[in-house]
């Protein structure tokens, strides 16, 4: 199963359900936590982590966009076992340790994502959930060959992402969610 978790939304659809006519092979839950403010975070997250970690399998993946990455990476944490994830335009920080009950993590990040920029001020000051970062700007910079960096607004014969939601426009998503399900079907061939 994959667990597609969304960012902060204040009104409509998350673009994250944009991944799921992509995501076939696979049964897809999407739970849909309602709305989140930048400055709840720091208690939400771990409530909404709380209520939906018993539902998660060791057989599992997690799929995250922005403040979803950290929810996911917190679900991480404090499960006993995940298939892997990936992260799209993460606001998380850039040096993450990959937990061990985690095999892989892929990074799609984008130079023209100015909201995670934004999102490592908020952590400094701490209005923010702890862990957020730039990495949906930067990408991951530690040094674990299991976490993947994918720079989505430099990707050969790819469209040119930039921004912290161009990901899932429809002209970049006709692209982006074939590339991103092949490569969970590589890594789930592989384990």
């Amino acid at each position: 199963m994959i667990h597609l978790l969304h960012g902060i939304r204040t009104g409509g659809p998350s673009p994250i359900e944009g991944l799921i006519p992509y995501l076939t092979g696979f049964e897809v839950a999407y739970p849909d936590y309602g709305f989140v403010w930048e400055l709840e975070t720091r208690i939400v997250n771990s409530a909404i982590v709380g209520t939906l970690l018993p539902y998660v399998k060791a057989s599992d993946i997690l799929i995250g966009h922005s403040n979803g990455c950290a929810i996911a990476y917190e679900m991480m944490q404090r499960a006993p076992q995940v298939a892997g994830a990936v992260f799209i335009n993460a606001a998380l920080e850039t040096n993450i340790v990959r937990p061990p009950s985690c095999p892989w993590i892929d990074v799609y990040f984008n130079p023209g994502d100015q909201i995670t920029e934004l999102a490592q001020i908020g952590a400094a000051v701490g209005v923010v959930d702890r862990d957020w970062g730039q990495m949906g700007h930067a990408g991951y910079s530690g040094t674990d060959i299991n976490i993947t960096n994918i720079n989505c607004g430099e990707q050969r014969n790819m469209p040119i992402v930039s921004g912290h939601s161009d990901f899932f426009t429809d002209r970049n998503l006709a692209s982006w969610g074939p590339y991103l399900a092949t490569r969970i079907q590589e890594h789930v061939s592989h384990d």
